[in-house]
């Protein structure tokens, strides 16, 4: 008598091996390809060159501010000693472009209203045609805490931000909130000093 046939084992048998043997065909095809490629026979496609490393990398736009409060004769050395320094600095560095020294001479720093020199430089910043300040101290930024708070303010909320690099104390604003509190304790004191 005749052994009854299962469906569903039929089936999955059929399926098992289907599967196995298309593993096995696609197997063998990538084998076959890579044969064929290594006797040379292939289309060997060269790497793309990357256009990223061929474009030399832009400069950063560097501007410094430079201030003495009074016409005094220390002062006057002071200030033309800023000017070079910083010329020099911005000139040594090839990553670097000097858009401008800007300058107050012989004026008050506790409010912005004199400065020209100041205004004209964050008018610059905002035009976006600085990407970075060079300033000796903080208290030659500014001698005013709101004054000097809401300029940098003004600065970090520009697309992109313009950076300030304080040079006596070590410090580059940014905008990113890591030295707001170090920088509102250190106007305080500029603004005390000046009192």
């Amino acid at each position: 008598m005749a052994k009854p046939l299962d469906p569903k084992a039929i089936e999955a048998e059929r399926q098992t091996s289907s599967r196995a043997e298309r593993r096995e065909q696609k197997r063998r095809q990538m084998q076959d390809e890579i044969s064929y490629n290594q006797r040379g026979n292939g289309v060997i496609i060269p790497p793309q060159k990357r256009r990223e490393l061929a474009e030399e990398p832009s400069k950063l736009r560097v501007a410094a501010y430079c201030r003495v409060s009074t016409q005094e004769e220390q002062q006057v050395g002071s200030f033309d000693m800023q000017i070079h320094h910083f010329t020099k600095r911005i000139e040594a560095n090839p990553q670097w472009e000097l858009v401008e020294i800007y300058q107050d001479e012989g004026i008050s720093a506790t409010t912005v209203e004199k400065r020209l020199g100041f205004q004209e430089m964050i008018a610059d910043a905002v035009d976006g045609k600085i990407d970075l300040i060079l300033t000796k101290s903080i208290s030659r930024f500014g001698r005013n805490i709101v004054d000097i708070l809401d300029n940098l303010q003004t600065l970090s909320a520009l697309n992109p931000p313009v950076s300030v690099e304080f040079e006596t104390e070590g410090i580059t604003y940014t905008g990113d909130g890591r030295n707001n509190l170090l920088i509102s304790l250190l106007a305080a004191l500029a603004e005390m000093e000046s009192q």
